[in-house]
């Protein structure tokens, strides 16, 4: 579903703001029948794709802009953008990196607990080691991240995996 929209901010504490791109209820209402779990497929301008959510704020919902795909669309506040949704029948409502899932392929037990998280933290997890650059740093992340899903008897906690991985890179220098 296609719409024309404008570059928001809004405000959630006194010190920090996000862009956003309110959704017309009424494409709303027509997408979370295409899309119960709320995540979409979302492209700008033609330009830009990705994988968000559709995220309720009061009496209405909108979708997050982060700075680089801002900058990437060379767009303003109150600037229109064209905005088309398309339902995530995606597995995790993100698309997962090569080497994550070949990890996950080559460890069943690892596996079974990243399946066993929830939605949101497999996104987040996701999106850790696909942000990673580097194809070798992504893999070694993936294995970082599943040692670190056994030892804690599958919770996943974000400061704990970050002291995982850097005393994974001492112990791995050449």
């Amino acid at each position: 579903m296609k719409f024309n929209a404008y570059l928001s901010r809004i405000e959630y504490s006194e010190s920090y703001w996000t862009s956003i791109i309110i959704i017309p209820d009424t494409i709303f209402d027509k997408m979370i029948l295409l899309s119960p779990n709320k995540r979409v497929i979302c492209t700008l301008n033609n330009t830009i794709r990705f994988h968000c959510g559709m995220i309720p704020k009061g009496t209405y919902h909108y979708i997050m802009l982060n700075k680089e795909r801002i900058k990437i669309l060379n767009i303003d506040e109150n600037k229109e953008v064209l905005v088309a949704l398309t339902p995530d029948k995606s597995e995790f409502g993100f698309e997962i990196c090569e080497e994550l899932q070949e990890v996950l392929f080559s460890d069943p037990d690892g596996e079974l607990l990243f399946k066993k998280l929830t939605s949101g933290k497999q996104r987040s997890i996701i999106y850790l080691i696909s942000k990673t650059k580097n194809s070798q740093l992504r893999i070694e992340k993936s294995f970082v991240i599943l040692e670190h899903l056994k030892r804690n008897k599958g919770k996943f906690d974000p400061i704990l995996f970050q002291e995982d991985c850097r005393k994974f890179g001492a112990q791995n220098k050449f």
